[in-house]
């Protein structure tokens, strides 16, 4: 198993070497090239849902390659989770993105492998990469490398996805705007190259630290602000957090200055007279279907196959990393609380619990909840197994490309 490993590493070492034909530069793959995020099927499977690319970073790519430099894939994929239509490589061939290698680090920090690699420039999304590969620099004076966020090459454009969120047991989210105090529907703009439902999932992320697991597509429109007409897309995203969990999750940063969870009915009471025109409207659409309000239990058979795949079959980072081991018995804990076992049966006859949701206005009180939020918030997930589904992309822009050999690798106001 050895011989096989170190043969396949000295194949990819060579190879590699063949096509060292200048200065190195390296990409992160996901949500650097293509973004993708988690949603469900219509038959309640989990999915991860093609969001668009990077139009800028594939340019750069091919300009790299013209110039004549080595382009590398340094991603945190577990490479053994790696197959068919859904792996890198694959990817690559598909959107014709031709590059000198693909390698994992297989949920290990990047720096290493791009000190090895003799990376002089790399593009990664991920702040905690960047932070740990400028903190890698330090202890080796050697490792001349710029690292740079690729969002940053890419512009907004006047198209905008908006929605709310709904919790598990059925409450409204809304979020408060800092500048005009309007109770608002979570989004924003679309950045170019993004579709919208990637756009109001990223938003939400962005303004309320929260990660919905569920984005449904409500309705398209046009709407005018400051006289700019702007196509529109409503969304309503789930969450499986109750309203109350939710209180050591949010993280709400500099766009949102509150929010608040309710019934619809409260919430329609609390907004009147100030809400968004994009509110108004999010709100007018899911009152015409009603199931999406329909109270959903917090802990349901969906969320525990959710919980079994995410630490005992699924593809995160951490799953199988050093020093961790594969989850195999997913009955439910003896300290767990009642109706967290991943393998138990709903228990629908259990009365749904109600609690009052009240709003902390004063200003100190409000800076002491965000502190202990921060200290509740776990830490971001790291990158994981990116399968694709509803896979599309305009192919005006390739150049016919094989896709590359792949190495082991060692390893505002209304809007």
């Amino acid at each position: 198993m050895v011989e096989v490993t170190m043969k396949k590493i000295l194949e990819a070492m060579k190879v590699l070497g063949k096509n060292m034909n200048g200065e190195v530069v390296t990409f992160d793959f996901d949500h650097t090239i293509v973004k993708s995020f988690l949603n469900k099927s219509a038959n309640e499977e989990e999915i991860y849902q093609f969001g668009g690319v990077n139009k800028e970073i594939i340019k750069r790519i091919k300009s790299f390659k013209q110039a004549g430099k080595t382009v590398l894939i340094v991603t945190s994929r577990q490479n053994h989770l790696e197959n068919g239509d859904n792996s890198v490589k694959s990817l690559l061939q598909r959107l014709k993105i031709n590059v000198d290698g693909v390698f994992y680090t297989n949920g290990e920090p990047k720096a290493q492998k791009l000190y090895e690699l003799g990376s002089i420039l790399h593009f990664d999304d991920d702040p905690e990469e960047r932070n740990t590969i400028e903190a890698y620099k330090k202890t080796h004076r050697d490792f001349n490398i710029t690292v740079k966020d690729p969002n940053e090459l890419i512009k907004d454009i006047d198209v905008v996805a908006k929605g709310v969120i709904i919790t598990a047991d059925g409450l409204v989210l809304c979020a408060q705007r800092s500048d005009s105090y309007e109770w608002d529907a979570p989004g924003g703009h679309l950045m170019d190259g993004e579709e919208a439902n990637y756009a109001f999932w990223r938003e939400t992320k962005e303004e309320l630290g929260l990660e919905v697991t569920e984005v449904q597509f409500l309705d398209k429109t046009e709407t005018t602000w400051k006289g700019v007409t702007k196509d529109t897309y409503y969304f309503v995203g789930k969450t499986d957090y109750t309203g109350e969990e939710l209180e050591g999750i949010i993280d709400l940063q500099w766009e949102v200055s509150d929010y608040f969870c309710a019934s619809y009915e409260e919430v329609m009471r609390k907004v009147s007279g100030n809400s968004t025109q994009h509110l108004t409207a999010v709100l007018q659409l899911i009152q015409q279907q009603q199931e999406l309000l329909e109270s959903r239990q917090p802990h349901s058979k969906n969320h525990r196959i959710k919980k079994k795949r995410m630490i005992g079959l699924g593809g995160s980072r951490t799953t199988g990393a050093k020093g961790l081991k594969r989850v195999k018995d997913f009955e439910r804990s003896k300290s767990a609380p009642a109706g967290f076992g991943v393998l138990e049966e709903d228990d629908g006859d259990k009365p749904k619990r109600k609690f009052k949701i009240s709003i902390i206005s004063d200003i100190d009180e409000k800076k002491k909840r965000k502190k202990r939020k921060k200290k509740k918030k776990s830490r971001k997930r790291r990158g994981s197994y990116w399968p694709y589904w509803g896979y599309s992309t305009d192919s005006s822009d390739s150049d016919g490309g094989d896709g590359g050999f792949g190495g082991d690798g060692g390893g505002g106001g209304g809007e």
